[in-house]
């Protein structure tokens, strides 16, 4: 090829280093989603304030206990930079522009330098990965460590050194840490797939997967057993049921969908390089089962089957579960296209039908988002008109850089056909998480301001939660802003606190009529300082906040 397939010279490659950053960096100071972000946030402060390091609690997060890894990083980074949004989801992002480094130099080892640099820059355009740092969740960290374990463990069986036993032990106990079993999923189907179908199949036996699972075990076996030794093994007990028991026969709080969910969830993650899939799944596949094919195509195809096939039958399902192979997908990809011979598009059908793939749905994601923006939530406008022009803007930017690619892909300039795949990612993402996403703040961020405001106005007194709101962002601003909280279901509990005439309490849509009973039968008043209609995300409904402090003479508001 006349030109490189990725960036090479400096200027450029910075570039598009910077326009990636900006895109993985948009939307990081946005207010915390509940459930799960808000909850680990709540993990961290109280493990730093308790200094019960070992136990994750927080109000109502009861459910989102894992094991600390991911807690303790956002705790340190309270440290050095104080509680902020984008801090609680600094250990994501660096994660995450970890496992893409991880790709470009550990994966060059075994696939080579140019299939590792491509493989890196695939990575970086995938528009579902960013995300992640975007929320402050487990699953990036999980990611690069499954990375470090995946890569290590492959690069042992192309040069066995120390080394890479080493770093697949660190990999692994990171993983354990993190989440627990799905490294164990990943790494016990890699090494299965090579004992069964792999010539390889020796080198196992140099590898020592006896010795070394166990060695990485011991940072989790230490941590739980000191937790259970902490509350009597209640968490410990709970977490194998929870998240080991209850997944693999069932699914879990409704999340579930059918085979090819993560299919389909990857082909919108791969959508800027969606039309090379079906030739490098082919390619790969055929090179696997071949009696004499190449050991780098079976890893890889062992490596997405043990990362994403497997969870596929799984009932429990959720967008993140196959993340773990992406890295093996971008490698995949990456190898293909250094292969492609000149005029591909004319003479291999499963490029052909990639772009026809990749264009459809582009297109359909095109449609999409304007139509959702549009569409009412539970018969109210969720986001404001002044959204509509981002949208098409995103509509745009979707078709017409997949438009150009299709066409310089029919010319067989594939260097300049992956650039404009490049803008179609940085492109989306920006105006997603600088304009579009944050258009429903105000509304989405209703519990942050509710709790700010409280915070700033409760003299010090504890503010009353007067219901299991199960948003554990509430009670986090609230403890950030150094205000202390009681959680008070009960009606009779709030009397003493109308009766102080200084203590704030914190009511929503699901619960202000109680309040105005109880306040006519008690003879007390009260007054509604602040309404804060908002959103609540994770349930798809709206409300309104209301902070109340009771007063003397009784006035019930209407």
């Amino acid at each position: 090829m006349k030109l490189p397939l990725v960036p090479s010279h400096w200027a450029e490659k910075w570039a598009w280093i910077l326009l990636f950053a900006l895109a993985w960096v948009a939307g990081l100071g946005l207010s915390l989603w509940d459930q799960d972000e808000a909850a680990y946030a709540g993990f961290a402060w109280n493990m730093q304030h308790t200094g019960n390091w070992l136990i994750p609690e927080f109000l109502w997060s009861e459910i989102h206990r894992k094991p600390p890894f991911l807690f303790w990083s956002i705790a340190v980074a309270y440290d050095f930079f104080g509680v902020h949004e984008w801090v609680i989801r600094l250990p994501s992002l660096l994660a995450l522009f970890g496992t893409v480094l991880l790709v470009r130099y550990q994966a060059a080892i075994s696939f080579g330098t140019q299939v590792a640099r491509i493989a890196a820059w695939l990575l970086a355009a995938n528009i579902f990965l960013p995300h992640l740092a975007k929320l402050g969740v487990t699953d990036a960290l999980l990611l690069f460590f499954e990375t470090l374990a995946a890569l290590s463990l492959i690069n042992f069986f192309h040069l066995p050194k120390l080394r890479h036993q080493l770093l697949f032990v660190l990999g692994t106990a990171g993983a354990l840490l993190v989440k627990g079993p799905p490294v164990l999923i990943l790494t016990f189907g890699i090494l299965g797939l090579i004992l069964v179908f792999s010539a390889e199949r020796k080198t196992i036996l140099r590898f020592h997967p006896w010795f070394l699972f166990p060695l990485a075990a011991i940072p989790l076996f230490l941590w739980g057993r000191m937790a259970w030794l902490n509350d009597g093994g209640v968490l410990i007990s709970w977490m194998i049921d929870w998240y080991t028991l209850r997944r693999v026969g069932s699914d879990v709080l409704g999340q579930t969908g059918p085979p090819g969910y993560h299919f389909l969830v990857m082909a919108i993650g791969f959508l800027p390089v969606l039309a090379f899939l079906p030739g490098a799944f082919g390619l790969h596949f055929k090179q696997a089962i071949r009696k004499n094919g190449s050991f780098k195509s079976f890893v890889l195809v062992a490596w997405a089957i043990a990362g994403w096939v497997i969870y596929e039958i799984m009932k429990s399902k959720l967008p993140t579960y196959a993340i773990g192979a992406y890295p093996a997908i971008a490698l995949m990809l990456a190898s293909y296209l250094g292969e492609l011979p000149t005029n591909a598009v004319i003479k291999q059908r499963r490029l052909i039908w990639g772009t026809v793939f990749y264009l459809l749905m582009s297109v359909l994601l095109a449609v999409a988002i304007p139509t959702l923006v549009k569409a009412p939530v539970g018969g109210q406008m969720l986001f404001p008109t002044e959204a509509l022009p981002t949208a098409y803007l995103m509509a745009f930017c979707l078709v017409v850089p997949a438009l150009l690619a299709a066409w310089l892909l029919y010319k067989s300039q594939y260097a300049w056909a992956l650039r404009s795949m490049f803008l179609q990612s940085i492109l989306f993402l920006i105006l997603a998480w600088q304009a579009l996403v944050p258009s429903i703040e105000p509304q989405r961020s209703a519990g942050k301001q509710a709790a700010e405001y409280a915070a700033l106005n409760s003299f010090g007194l504890p503010v009353i939660l007067t219901s299991n709101f199960e948003l554990p962002s509430i009670p986090f601003y609230l403890v950030a802003h150094r205000c202390r909280f009681i959680e008070s279901p009960e009606l009779t509990a709030w009397l003493p606190a109308l009766e102080n005439r200084k203590q704030l309490l914190i009511f929503n849509s699901s619960n202000i009529d109680q309040l105005k009973i109880i306040a006519t039968e008690a003879g007390l008043g009260y007054r509604i300082e602040k309404e804060i209609p908002g959103f609540i995300s994770d349930r798809g409904k709206f409300t309104t906040w209301y902070i109340v402090r009771g007063q003397r003479a009784f006035q019930a508001e209407e």
